[in-house]
């Protein structure tokens, strides 16, 4: 656990049923620095978007200029989840996760000096680069150190720490770039990080790394070592499902404030009010996906969240606005999360010890490079087709993809 690794005796008997207290349920001491450190990193993960009217006008940049921004920083990203994990694995997890944090929090007080285009571009690559190496580094070291009983809600409690960073990040931006400048909000924001950082070297001391009981229960003596693509084979099925239906359903997120404006003929603030509703349920869902997945099995889970995921997506699409379709709001919300927190457990469930970091980062970075090249192919394609028509294709979409997901449970349970 943190700072003593000494305590392993200890740790075991408070792993006991009815020793631990609530926090010890969810992961411990352990968790709750992870959720902290976590929440330090999104915080300054999605200040981009929220900042850029202000940097827009502060620098004088045209739409194309601006749009680079945003690519540079979302893709370096998604392609630095692959380094993360390959140091995770290679180097260790406590240098690749102090290395993140510092890297990112630094890396945004080098922003708060940046006064021009190109060297703002130049910095926001480096941020990219920083940011994908925490994840993979620190998924890993909770799935390494949490026994399987508690590994769900672990993470969950985890994936916490970073929405609640990626939730509060852009408004404290966006009040603080309004009152001072986007410099200074660069600046702020990027302290916890730079704090989190030595706490992360100096404080997490984990014990040496255990080949997990669920993995390794499927290993037989002489069988050739568990690679990658093992991993991926194992659960090849509810991946492609899983994935295909994060990329599909992405742009709903992303544009559904635009939705609720042109096809409910809400008010701008009030269509801001409700998206934030979705990613508040999201703060439930985490939870509940980490503690069902934990008390209720790994695929039982996954696919009870991708079947019902379909008809949630349709009525949130074809539904007049009303009652009802504020409960489809908060159905998203939670089932979005609860897809993440479960699919993160069941991947790291079947991964060796020794691939962790990366397995993760390449689940996790291409779901972000996916989600980063969708989202303007789904714009372009408003333009020509409308808002409406778009979200109608993905509604019909998501019911495929459930009748999918129905299929792969029915021949999983056959063979079971």
């Amino acid at each position: 656990m943190i700072n003593n690794p000494k305590n392993s005796d200890r740790a075991a008997s408070l792993s006991q049923p009815g020793r631990m207290g609530l926090i010890g349920q969810w992961g411990g001491k352990l968790s709750v620095f992870f959720t902290y450190t976590h929440f330090s990193h999104d915080l300054t993960t999605g200040l981009l978007a929220a900042l850029l009217p202000f940097i827009r006008q502060d620098l004088g940049l045209n739409y194309l200029q601006s749009g680079f921004l945003v690519s540079a920083f979302s893709l370096t990203a998604g392609f630095s989840q692959l380094l993360g994990g390959w140091l995770c694995d290679h180097l260790s997890p406590r240098k690749a996760i102090t290395l993140g944090l510092g890297g990112v929090g630094l890396t945004c007080a080098a922003i708060s000096f940046a006064h021009s285009y190109y060297h703002l571009l130049v910095i926001l690559i480096a941020l990219g680069v920083f940011s994908g190496l925490y994840h993979p580094a620190s998924v890993s070291t909770l799935t390494n150190n949490i026994e399987e009983q508690r590994r769900g809600r672990a993470i969950s409690l985890h994936m916490v720490g970073g929405s609640l960073g990626f939730g509060i990040g852009p408004l404290l931006g966006a009040i603080i770039a309004d009152k001072m400048s986007w410099h200074v909000a660069y600046l702020f924001l990027g302290l916890p990080a730079v704090i989190a950082a030595p706490l992360a070297f100096t404080r997490l001391k984990l014990p040496p790394v255990k080949q997990s009981r669920d993995v390794a229960s499927s290993q037989h003596p002489g069988q050739k070592p568990v690679g990658i693509w093992q991993v991926f084979r194992t659960i090849f099925g509810i991946y492609v499902i899983s994935v295909a239906m994060q990329l599909v359903t992405g742009p709903v997120m992303s544009f559904f404030s635009l939705f609720l404006v042109d096809v409910h003929h809400l008010s701008e603030a009030a269509s801001s009010m409700w998206v934030t509703v979705i990613r508040m349920g999201g703060l439930v869902g985490s939870l509940l996906g980490g503690w069902l997945t934990d008390k209720w099995g790994r695929r039982n889970t996954i696919f009870m969240i991708l079947v019902l995921f379909g008809p949630v997506v349709f009525f949130l699409v074809k539904l007049p606005f009303g009652a009802v379709l504020i409960i489809m709001f908060i159905l998203f919300g939670w089932l979005m999360a609860m897809r993440e927190a479960t699919m993160q457990t069941l991947l790291m469930d079947n991964t060796p010890s020794h691939l962790r970091g990366t397995v993760f980062g390449i689940y996790f970075g291409f779901g972000q490079q996916g989600s980063s090249v969708i989202q303007p192919v789904a714009g372009s394609f408003m333009d020509s087709l409308g808002i409406d028509g778009v979200f109608n294709i993905i509604a019909f979409s998501s019911i495929g993809l459930s009748a999918l997901a129905i299929i792969s449970a029915a021949r999983y349970f056959r063979r079971i």
